[in-house]
């Protein structure tokens, strides 16, 4: 941590600790959600919700990854259930009410290890809290709990695998590297749009200047094989039960067919239709694949051009499920109430992130900053290529403000005093590691 993000500002003539403002973040984060619970009645589980439900009740009975409890499954990614499975099992109840305090416990990590981005990010300490703050009591986040649903898991461990990340550019060791290829392993494990993280990392060799960071062999060597170790067992199990080389799971097919099941092109065959056809006759895998990409592929304005557009923009609008499954708003609706949510959580999150890129880009910036930036542009740009539904936006959400609030203009003199100033016990060596860059 940068002597600009441990010093303790002084508010009403205290002083403002990291540990004290984590504490209360991580109060704030565990009691938005519960109260939240106790307010309104969950709501019915479908669809994956009933999915990963089935599955992690499986795991708690001792049935394995199962979701019918004899046929092991690779369709979903296993670190969510595995995880909702073992908290079944310690608690001894699989009831709704039990997920959504899991969900309320994971979403209160999740929160904490942003915090701990925000201190490597932020210029002080009241910066990160308040950003940390935000995403504690947030309402797009705090109404995840309520679903059986991958997201409080997926923000957790990509915010603590960015942690790591951002820890290990400002200090490179081989310890180090090594946990964060695991992190990343992990985080892969929970989905597998993680993949390409440890390679964005590592790409950041080649760049010049301030814009990258150089890997020595055996850091680039460490994050590589660990991410590879945590992965492996995985996908051997796979290849055990599956006779075929499936790194996480094999939602390949499911993607693809819902892609062609959602389009809907003027003077064409709906999608659905041609899917149910090509479903109905009983077609081996790979024949049922080859129709799905030629209907891509005979439309490839639509699936190229279109579809793309659309997943970036949805990918970047507030996920509004709670209220969607409450009646309070219809699916696909622009009314205020969307630009409202859109106007407080999204739009000013991403006008600053075209700032900080900018900042990034012309070398004003630190690498670990660049870093975060990059990932965040990185994820955005393969969801709007698979599928842009605006939850999954949510893993990389504390990301997004962690950007905003790096380098925060409030800061910028009291930042360059301290970077200036030797920290006690440094005597003229200057300050220790990589301080948050301010905006110039």
């Amino acid at each position: 941590m940068t002597a600009v993000a441990r010093s303790r500002p002084a508010i009403f003539g205290h002083r403002f600790s990291p540990r004290a403002a984590g504490a209360f973040v991580l109060l704030a984060a565990l009691l938005a959600p519960l109260l939240f619970i106790l307010a309104y009645p969950l709501p019915t589980v479908h669809d994956d919700a009933l999915g990963y439900l089935e599955l992690a009740r499986n795991v708690a009975a001792g049935k394995g990854f199962t979701q019918n409890g004899l046929t092991p499954m690779v369709y979903r990614p296993p670190l969510f259930s595995a995880l909702l499975g073992g908290w079944f099992f310690l608690t001894g109840t699989s009831s709704l009410a039990s997920a959504a305090i899991f969900q309320s416990l994971v979403h209160a990590a999740g929160v904490l290890a942003a915090f701990l981005l925000f201190l490597e990010l932020a210029p002080s300490v009241i910066w990160a809290a308040a950003g940390a703050l935000f995403l504690a009591v947030n309402p797009l986040l705090v109404t995840r709990v309520v679903f059986v649903l991958q997201e409080p898991t997926l923000l957790l461990f990509t915010t603590l695998a960015a942690y790591i990340s951002v820890r290990t550019i400002k200090a490179p060791a081989a310890p180090r590297a090594a946990l964060t290829g695991a992190a990343w392993g992990l985080c892969t494990l929970a989905k597998v749009v993680a993949w390409f993280v440890p390679f964005v990392l590592l790409a950041m060799h080649f760049l010049p200047g301030r814009l990258g960071r150089k890997w020595r062999g055996k850091e680039a060597a460490a994050v590589l094989v660990c991410f590879t170790a945590i992965i492996a067992p995985w996908t051997i199990r796979n290849y055990v039960h599956f006779q075929r080389f499936i790194p996480v799971n094999g939602q390949g097919e499911g993607m693809l067919e819902w892609n062609v099941s959602q389009a809907e092109i003027p003077g064409e065959r709906p999608g659905s239709e041609y899917s149910v056809e090509v479903y109905r006759k009983g077609l081996p895998e790979g024949e049922r694949k080859a129709r799905l990409w030629r209907y891509v592929f005979d439309h490839p304005r639509y699936f190229f051009g279109y579809r793309v557009l659309r997943n970036v923009v949805h990918f970047a609008a507030p996920p509004r499920d709670w209220w969607i499954e409450r009646g309070l708003v219809p699916p696909g609706e622009r009314r205020p109430w969307f630009w409202i949510l859109s106007s407080l959580f999204h739009i000013p999150l991403y006008l600053l992130l075209l700032l900080r890129t900018r900042q990034w880009w012309a070398g004003r910036a630190t690498p670990a900053l660049g870093f975060i930036v990059l990932l965040y542009w990185a994820y955005w740009a393969e969801h709007a290529i698979t599928w842009g539904d605006p939850r999954f936006g949510l893993a990389v959400y504390p990301l997004l403000v962690g950007i905003a609030i790096a380098g925060t203009p409030a800061n910028r003199e009291a930042a360059l005093s301290a970077a200036k100033t030797p920290a006690p016990g440094l005597g003229t060596r200057g300050v220790e590691g990589e301080g948050a860059q301010p905006p110039g």
